[in-house]
């Protein structure tokens, strides 16, 4: 079956095999495990998983992706690898009910326009997975690691940092692609923290997560600004609150939202429960 990539879902095969051992290698796949893999495409990924001994969910939204890949992994030539370990999954990959998983991981070159909101919907999810090794575009993996004073910083990166740690393992050129895209992508290894408690408390006290990316999201709101008045624009709040709020969070009010670290972003979070 002839498959043509459609733009309209972010499709870029990963052609380029020699990508694949440090992808594996980073997984550390044990024999028997649950991986989930969104968006597998033409199944040069997927077929590296099932040969790792993995038990590969392979979730596709393309119907003719998902046919064609089912075909090619029962094939003769794959049948041994893929025989038990597979099972294709026809479904936009941001409604897939993850309740039934446990102890589970993902590996996936991610579709480019959805990369952002799947992270978030793994990330937040009650039982996370853990351990991610996400190929993204680049400019996605620099946010996601960049560091306080980094102008890539933004709300991606807060949302990454409050569930796990992040590292780029390897950088991959646009000619791995097909069709080629018009930037490099990056395979990134996101580990979310094993017992999440310490890390949603700011000041001793659970953080309400509904209002802390209220809060990051009104920051952000004018990255150019500083985040006094990035925050009270935002908030419609008096100027005069927000210093005051800043000062208790003690953060300096000529800082911009790059600048704050996730705990002072906390701290300024529970500042703000007090009037909102």
């Amino acid at each position: 079956m002839k498959i043509y990539p459609k733009k309209s879902l972010g499709q870029n095969f990963l052609i380029e095999p020699s990508v694949l051992p440090k992808i594996i290698c980073a997984a550390e796949i044990q024999k028997g495990e649950v991986v989930i893999e969104v968006g597998p495409g033409q199944g040069i990924l997927t077929a590296a998983l099932l040969e790792a001994g993995a038990e590969v969910y392979a979730i596709e939204k393309d119907f003719e992706l998902a046919q064609n890949l089912e075909k090619i992994m029962r094939s003769p030539k794959n049948l041994p690898a893929g025989r038990h370990g597979l099972k294709v999954v026809h479904q936009d990959a941001l409604f897939f009910d993850l309740s039934k998983f446990a102890n589970y991981k993902v590996v996936s070159n991610l579709p480019f326009n959805i990369a952002s909101p799947l992270i978030r919907k793994f990330l937040e999810a009650d039982n996370s997975p853990k351990l991610m090794i996400l190929m993204v575009q680049k400019e996605v993996a620099e946010k996601i690691v960049a560091k306080p004073g980094d102008s890539n910083r933004g709300i991606l990166t807060l949302a990454v940092e409050f569930y796990a740690d992040a590292e780029i393992i390897q950088n991959v050129p646009k000619t791995s692609f097909k069709p080629q895209p018009k930037v490099d992508a990056a395979v990134i290894r996101i580990k979310p923290h094993p017992d999440p408690k310490p890390h949603l408390r700011g000041g001793g006290e659970l953080v309400e997560l509904e209002l802390f990316f209220k809060i990051v999201k009104a920051g952000f709101a004018s990255k150019r600004r500083k985040i006094s008045n990035s925050l009270a624009a935002a908030l419609r709040l008096e100027k005069n609150v927000v210093l005051d709020l800043l000062k208790a969070s003690q953060i300096k009010p000529e800082l911009r939202a790059e600048d704050l670290s996730l705990e002072e972003w906390k701290r300024l979070t529970q500042e703000f429960r007090k009037i909102l």
